[in-house]
């Protein structure tokens, strides 16, 4: 059996994985940064792992860290994801809009497929593509619902995309976003949601890349779509060791729209 396979969250194995990687990181978070906010973030995590998200805690808590600081900075628009599987890391973005009081101030866009990851490319390296199977990380609607309403998210702020990305994003009826996570995995799929969405993150934005560290697609499509919008390599943040984000410069750049391909 492909050994990807095995320790998928479909298997016994895999669940298992996930729940003990939950419980060490929700520790790691509270010995590293002893405090209430800490015993928050751990606490979320273990709710939405590994039932609901993949994503490890670490990454989650540097997830409700960014969402807050676009809170505090009243970044208007709303919150996008690319890759929401069970819509375990989307609750997390849901909870720091609740804690600040945001919940009433911004919808909820929610991408996947529901059929699992699409076959990776040749930029995505030969092992991811040994590695890859039909249906793996498939999400379940019925899941993200159930979630994102558990952490107070009104139904008619929930917007859920089912389908490839190439015939949902682009029709999309995003207006402005303030915080856009995109966990896709491979190289195509990162490039569909950037040129699908980078005009419409606000001034001052967060783009989140969960993969960066992971995939070697994600990240060679990431840093070629930052240079050809002119941002520059020394604006990704490394919050984490597979996560990265930037920030939409809020002076006039470059946008897709006045660049030729």
């Amino acid at each position: 059996m492909n050994p990807t396979k095995l320790f998928s969250p479909d298997f016994v194995l895999g669940k298992t994985f996930l729940l003990g990687r939950a419980v060490g990181g929700a520790m790691g978070l509270v010995v590293r940064r002893p405090s209430a906010r800490s015993w928050r973030v751990a606490r979320l995590a273990l709710q939405v792992t590994p039932r609901y998200t993949m994503v490890a805690p670490n990454r989650l808590a540097a997830l409700y860290d960014i969402v807050q600081q676009a809170n505090a900075l009243e970044l208007v628009g709303d919150i996008v994801e690319c890759g929401t599987w069970h819509g375990g890391s989307a609750a997390i973005m849901a909870a720091a809009c609740r804690d600040d009081d945001w919940l009433d101030r911004r919808s909820f866009w929610l991408f996947d497929s529901f059929q699992g990851l699409p076959a990776p490319g040749e930029q995505d390296g030969m092992n991811e593509r040994r590695r890859f199977f039909p249906g793996w990380c498939t999400g379940d609607m019925a899941r993200v619902q159930q979630i994102m309403v558990a952490h107070g998210v009104s139904p008619d702020r929930l917007h859920i995309g089912a389908g490839w990305f190439e015939q949902t994003l682009p029709t999309a009826a995003v207006e402005q976003i303030a915080a856009l996570h995109i966990d896709v995995d491979w190289y195509a799929s990162v490039k569909t949601v950037l040129h699908a969405f980078y005009d419409k993150v606000v001034p001052g934005g967060f783009i989140v890349f969960d993969d960066y560290g992971q995939w070697p697609g994600c990240r060679t499509a990431v840093q070629e779509f930052l240079q050809r919008v002119g941002v520059m390599d020394q604006a990704i943040v490394r919050p984490t060791k597979s996560s990265a984000y930037v920030r939409k410069p809020t002076t006039p750049n470059r946008s897709l729209s006045s660049r030729a391909p």
